[in-house]
């Protein structure tokens, strides 16, 4: 059931709206997070009960916990988190990154942020749409490539060039990854490096073919891993 809450501008000198008769501190000190939110936030921000329309009020506060705490909350409309996602607040744009809800726009727009941490969030939302995955398949930052080749959304065309990739956390991620077509588990199980091998004896959709030419891997790790099979 969604809770209509009425809001106050504190008149903090931060712009806050707050619910009721409760003000936060405009500039994010040590209040109350009531139901999960940040200190110096709006509880209403980080309620998943609150209206949109509130919400969408609660966007423009002038308090950042307040508007990162909006970001973050999935009852937030796409509208209100695209309008978010021009946040100046590098914590109000990574909430949008993160958030399941965010419209694939606003992530698109979120995968080209000058913030390494931004990127990588929008690499691991799995509504983040498989033509932005690409993208960022290829960004320079090996977080944010981590990002795309452990996202099961990742398209198998952009799997199979990171599994190519120099990083050898990268290859592993793509080895894990479900969504890996069986061809590139077949060359990543042949992999210099014993953790992509291990990828690939722990993915659930390696192929048994595969599977029992790995119990004789010369790494004990990996031999293990595939007698749970």
């Amino acid at each position: 059931m969604k809770i209509k809450l009425t809001l106050k501008d504190c008149g903090t000198g931060a712009g806050g709206f707050q619910p009721g008769n409760t003000c936060a501190s405009g500039g994010g000190g040590g209040g109350s997070t009531g139901g999960g939110g940040t200190p110096g936030g709006n509880p209403a921000a980080s309620s998943p009960h609150t209206y949109p329309d509130t919400l969408a009020k609660l966007a423009k506060s002038g308090v950042i916990e307040t508007r990162r705490d909006v970001a973050n909350n999935r009852s937030t409309p796409p509208a209100t988190l695209a309008l978010l996602s021009k946040d100046e607040d590098e914590r109000v744009r990574l909430g949008v990154a993160l958030n399941r809800s965010s419209p694939p726009d606003a992530l698109a727009k979120l995968s080209d942020d000058g913030v390494v941490e931004v990127r990588g969030e929008v690499a691991r939302n799995r509504s983040t749409p498989p033509r932005t995955l690409l993208r960022l398949s290829k960004d320079k930052n090996e977080r944010v490539r981590l990002g795309v080749a452990r996202n099961p959304k990742a398209q198998q065309t952009t799997l199979a060039k990171l599994s190519d990739d120099g990083v050898v956390e990268v290859r592993a991620g793509v080895a894990r990854n479900p969504t890996t077509p069986p061809r590139v588990l077949l060359r990543l199980s042949k992999d210099w490096d014993e953790r992509v091998r291990l990828g690939v004896a722990f993915n659930p959709r390696t192929p048994q073919s595969i599977l029992d030419k790995l119990r004789d891997d010369g790494t004990e790790a990996v031999r293990l891993a595939i007698r749970g099979y």
